[in-house]
């Protein structure tokens, strides 16, 4: 693992376009911005990789950079790892070999499909769920005893 100095890192980026990166003057084009530990570090240890997936290095706190460049990364960050909170389940329901979660979030109302519902769902810590949909996109349950009484009785039967 390499630490990088946050005072040789510079990220740009053009309108609508992936991230450069500027380090100690090298110029990696189409850069992709990873956290080491997005479920349980978030905001730290963020992992900068070239347009080959090749590992350039790390730094641990982006506040570390000037303000543009946390900038980058805070809009890289969010879009990659983009987790609708969920805050209601309104039912569950099995159909064709599937549960359906239909579930409120801070997106708006859907319904979540899972193949493997006891593999689908992952307890992060006590009161916090992680559920992956059949189409491996992701939502979280922050703290199940903050959900109404309804929806915590339909998730505890589960977990």
């Amino acid at each position: 693992m390499v630490f990088l100095d946050p005072a040789v890192i510079r990220l740009e980026r053009q309108e609508n376009q992936p991230p450069t990166l500027i380090l100690s003057g090298d110029r990696y084009l189409d850069i992709r911005i990873r956290q080491a530990f997005p479920l349980t570090a978030e905001n730290t240890f963020v992992a900068f990789f070239d347009q080959e997936d090749q590992y350039l290095g790390m730094i641990m706190d982006p506040t570390d950079l000037d303000s543009h460049s946390t900038q980058i990364i805070n809009e890289e960050i969010s879009w990659r790892y983009f987790i609708p909170q969920i805050t209601q389940i309104k039912e569950i329901h099995d159909r064709g070999g599937k549960a359906i979660f239909v579930a409120v979030t801070d997106r708006g109302q859907l319904n979540i499909s899972m193949r493997d519902l006891r593999a689908s769902m992952v307890e992060l810590s006590p009161n916090r769920i992680l559920i992956t949909d059949e189409f491996s996109n992701r939502y979280e349950i922050p703290d199940v005893d903050r959900l109404d009484r309804h929806s915590r009785r339909l998730i505890r039967r589960l977990i």
